[in-house]
């Protein structure tokens, strides 16, 4: 068995472990913590079967099958974006002042990131390359807001209970790699296509391992923190206040 079939093999069984994870998500009601999120498992099985009768009809190589995928691919990109977002909104979103700025940080690196990829639209002939371009920076945005909710988290002294730590971590770890691997296919290296396809495969089958790994169990109930409630939170935003008039001091100390 060669390599291409090899990444035939992968990708085949990229849709039976989508369907077990969207089942799996379904029986531990993730919809009632991260509905977006498991909207875009739902998605991920109907376009993955879509695919797959688009393959058995016409071919791998068809040009039915790759108008199929780069067309459907946009749709899944920004649904991972919208799932992202439900990630983050479940983290910070009882801390209503913190999920206020880091709100506004998340709009704020989406919008620069494909931003930056329509002005560079013109750098690429081929849709094709283009629409790698576009997932390209807007998978640097998903890492960006990981990132962000990662340095906020660790900032307030916050900690990504199971199921978010795993599905963050998924999220992080697919985006890394597409970002590799799309840099070296429309970079000056000879990338093959199918060692393009390979990667991002395999890395979305550790992807949907870590899913499945932190829905293993039954979800645990979540605690309201102190900063959970409208009086709470009036208490204790001049805390916040404090806090963030704190790291101002830091970096305005930081660029002098």
């Amino acid at each position: 068995m060669d390599a291409p079939q090899i990444g035939q093999l992968v990708g085949a069984a990229l849709a039976p472990a989508q369907l077990a994870v969207c089942v799996l998500a379904i029986v531990r009601r993730l919809w009632r913590i991260l509905p977006y999120f498991t909207a875009y498992l739902m998605l991920l099985v109907l376009i993955e079967g879509a695919r797959w009768a688009v393959i058995l009809g016409a071919g791998m190589n068809s040009p039915a099958h790759m108008w199929t995928y780069w067309m459907t691919q946009p749709v899944l990109l920004f649904a991972r974006g919208a799932a992202l977002a439900d990630v983050c909104r479940a983290a910070l979103g009882l801390y209503t002042g913190v999920w206020r700025f880091a709100r506004t940080l998340l709009i704020l690196s989406a919008a620069f990131m494909v931003a930056f990829a329509v002005i560079h639209m013109g750098e690429t002939a081929r849709v094709t390359s283009y629409l790698i371009f576009l997932e390209r920076e807007l998978e640097f945005a998903v890492l960006l807001s990981l990132l962000l909710l990662l340095v906020m988290s660790r900032y307030y002294g916050l900690t990504l209970e199971r199921p978010l730590d795993g599905i963050a971590l998924g999220l992080g770890f697919y985006s890394s790699i597409v970002i590799i691997s799309s840099s070296i296919l429309i970079g000056s290296l000879n990338l093959r296509w199918w060692a393009f396809s390979l990667a991002r495969s395999l890395a979305f089958v550790v992807t949907l391992g870590f899913w499945a790994f932190s829905l293993r169990a039954p979800l645990p109930e979540r605690e309201l923190p102190e900063m959970g409630t409208v009086e709470s939170y009036e208490s204790g935003s001049q805390a916040v206040r404090d806090r963030m008039r704190e790291l101002n001091q830091r970096l305005m100390g930081l660029m002098k």
